[in-house]
């Protein structure tokens, strides 16, 4: 089973940061996720959306600039 996760569904596109472990939050796959070195910004947040690579859930996800870290939450559009 893969763990690779980035700004698109299941596909490294980044050799920018070291890989991040994220949970699921609907499954709680552990899941390893890499920073985009162009990556799409909203609002002042560093923004991504990808799939679970275990139960295929559409996620979304916000680095948070006062900590660096990555929020993920499931993608209510995807349902």
């Amino acid at each position: 089973m893969s763990k690779k996760l980035a700004m698109t569904p299941s596909i490294k596109t980044s050799n920018v940061s070291k890989p991040e472990k994220v949970a699921c939050p609907k499954c709680d796959a552990s899941l390893k996720f890499y920073r985009s070195n162009n990556s799409h910004i909203d609002e002042g947040f560093e923004s991504y959306s990808f799939k679970c690579s275990a139960c295929g859930s559409m996620l979304g996800g916000i680095i948070d600039p006062a900590d660096d870290m990555l929020l993920v939450t499931i993608s209510s559009w995807a349902e």
